[in-house]
């Protein structure tokens, strides 16, 4: 089901993804010290090399002043490196988003789903300009560059706040040239009607992997298991996408359903 969660100049696109990250996670006190957010242990500008098709790393964020919240995002670096992302993984908790509280807090714990391949979507909608396009974080660059990076951005009133902007570039181990093409079999077919009553809904891949989806005009229920049009008439397209891996290349899937 697709939603936009705007936080200010910022919006994330797709619930799918998005890990909310509560307060809970930190410990409210003065925040004396000066605000810094590492990944995998390491700091504002190292890079993050050999990593695998996908993996799980830690955010901990310290030092965060009081009404002040922050994402993380696994995006393509933009041809103008001092620009804000345009393209960026929102696929299962590959989209962090630490909320603002009254306080503030000492560390806030999280984590990010790093993929070396994904499906990227505009972060920031209301700067318009990108459309969504599949990402190849292993492509050459230049020397001393990166495809792809985590950006750690502020939210809300701080979205375009440089002092909480941090960045990590991330380099891949190389897969296989020989990954097999992923397929898709769906319940129900493309071109099928979807009504306003939840019908059974599948997603089933060749490759094991669970797709992310995103769609307009249509909800998905029960871990998307189960589809149900919103408006009554006219139709729904439905994206789904796979991140790849070390036997599969990522597939990316548009359908349209009728609804009625």
């Amino acid at each position: 089901m697709t939603r936009n969660f705007r936080f200010g100049r910022i919006a994330i696109a797709g619930a799918t993804g998005i890990v909310l990250i509560g307060s809970v996670l930190g410990s409210a006190a003065s925040a004396a010290g000066n605000y810094n957010v590492t990944v995998a242990g390491f700091t504002n500008m190292t890079p993050l090399v050999a990593l695998a098709s996908s993996s799980v790393q830690p955010v901990v964020a310290s030092n965060i002043p009081a009404n002040v919240g922050i994402y993380a995002l696994h995006c393509a670096v933009p041809a103008n490196p001092r620009s804000a992302p345009t393209l960026c993984d929102n696929s299962a908790d590959s989209a962090v988003y630490v909320p603002a509280v009254p306080t503030a807090r000492d560390t806030v714990n999280a984590s990010i789903k790093l993929n070396g391949e994904f499906y990227g979507t505009n972060p920031n909608p209301q700067s318009g300009g990108t459309a969504p396009a599949s990402v190849d974080c292993r492509v050459s660059t230049a020397p001393g560059t990166s495809a792809c990076a985590v950006f750690i951005l502020g939210a809300g009133r701080d979205s375009a706040n440089p002092a909480y902007m941090r960045v990590f570039p991330t380099v891949f181990s190389p897969v296989k040239a020989d990954r097999k093409t992923d397929s898709i079999e769906l319940t129900p077919r493309t071109g099928s009607t979807v009504t306003q009553t939840p019908s059974a809904f599948s997603a089933k891949t060749a490759s094991g992997l669970r797709p992310t989806i995103q769609s307009n005009n249509c909800s998905f229920t029960e871990n998307d298991t189960r589809i149900a049009g919103i408006p009554a008439s006219g139709n729904c397209e439905v994206v789904m996408w796979t991140t790849g891996g070390k036997n599969f290349k990522p597939l990316v899937r548009t359908v349209t359903y009728a609804l009625g």
